[in-house]
């Protein structure tokens, strides 16, 4: 279980060990049921340099958006979307 360092918020992490695992297509991001998770992140490039030392990169590239957030997805472990999201400072 990991919280957030405000203790504001919890995200589980799980395994399933029985029964077996049954291999499936990873989800595209528009099918119903798609699993995703979001992370706030101070910087976004540094993120990005973490995730690809995992072997991870973005899949469609960083976008910002309404130049309020910088964000990117990534597929991670099972196929999961991971998408990363700095707010931007307002100039």
């Amino acid at each position: 279980m990991l919280q957030t360092p405000d203790g504001g918020g919890r995200l589980e992490l799980f395994e399933y060990l029985h029964p077996a695992v049954i291999e499936s297509a990873p989800t595209v991001p528009n099918e119903i049921g798609m699993h995703r998770v979001a992370f706030s992140v101070d910087d976004i490039d540094d993120a990005l340099r973490i995730v690809a030392r995992h072997g991870y990169g973005p899949l469609r590239g960083v976008a910002t958006y309404e130049g309020v957030y910088k964000l990117a997805y990534v597929r991670g472990p099972s196929g999961i979307i991971v998408m990363l999201a700095q707010e931007l400072q307002p100039s």
